[in-house]
C-alpha cells in the first residue's frame, strides 16, 4: 500500500510539473513588448502618403495604432485603432487595399479611398476568416504574407476592381467574397456558442 501511495504521489508531482511548464510555455508563446516610443512607416504613392503609427509611450503591451492618409502635408484622414503590415494600390491610384495577419489592433482589412474616405474595415474579432495559424491574441493568418499576389482585376462592364489575393492556402480568392465568408462565419460560430 505505501508502494502504491509513493508512485501515486510521484505521478501527481510529475503532473503538476508538467502543468506548470505546459502553462508557462502557453503564456509566453503569444507574449510581446513593444518599446516605448512612437514610431512610423510611411509609404507614398504618387501624391498620397499613407503612414501607419504606432504610439507605446503609455502602454507597451497595447499601445495606440493609427493609420494617416495625407495630400502633400495635407491630412486627409486618420483612422485610430486599426494597423496593416501590407499595402497595395489600385492601378490608376483610386484607392488602396492594407492587410494585415496580426491581432492587435486586429485589422484584417483596410480599404481606402485616395481622399481619404474609409470604404471597408475587416477585423479580426468581428469577421473570422479561414485562418491556417491564430494564437491567443497576436497571430491571425489568414491569407499568404510572404507572396499574397494581389491583383487588381478590371471589370468589363463597370468602371471598377476587383480584388484578388492569395489566402494562407495558397489558393487565389476574391478579397470581397473572402471578407463576406469570414463574417458568415463569426455569425455561425455565434450561433453555435463557439467565439
Amino acid at each position: 500500500m505505501a508502494l502504491a501511495m509513493n508512485i501515486l504521489l510521484r505521478i501527481a508531482k510529475l503532473a503538476a510539473l508538467l502543468a506548470i511548464a505546459l502553462a508557462s510555455a502557453v503564456s509566453s508563446a503569444d507574449s510581446w513588448r513593444y518599446p516605448a516610443t512612437i514610431s512610423s512607416k510611411t509609404d507614398t504613392y504618387g501624391d498620397v502618403s499613407v503612414r501607419r503609427i504606432i504610439d507605446a509611450r503609455k502602454d507597451q503591451q497595447y499601445p495606440d495604432f493609427a493609420v494617416e492618409v495625407s495630400r502633400g502635408k495635407e491630412l486627409l484622414a486618420r483612422f485610430r485603432g486599426v494597423y496593416f503590415e501590407q499595402l497595395f494600390p489600385a492601378p490608376d491610384g483610386s484607392f488602396f487595399v492594407a492587410l494585415s495577419n496580426n491581432g492587435l489592433p486586429g485589422t484584417a482589412v483596410l480599404i481606402f479611398d485616395r481622399e481619404g474616405n474609409l470604404r471597408l474595415e475587416a477585423k479580426h474579432d468581428v469577421a473570422f476568416f479561414d485562418y491556417c495559424g491564430y494564437s491567443v491574441t497576436r497571430q491571425r493568418l489568414w491569407f499568404d504574407a510572404d507572396t499574397p499576389a494581389v491583383k487588381f482585376v478590371k471589370h468589363k462592364d463597370v468602371d471598377s476592381y476587383q480584388v484578388r489575393l492569395r489566402n494562407c492556402h495558397g489558393k487565389e480568392v476574391d478579397l470581397l467574397a473572402t471578407v463576406q465568408e469570414a463574417y458568415k462565419r463569426t455569425v455561425e460560430r455565434r450561433a453555435a456558442g463557439i467565439r
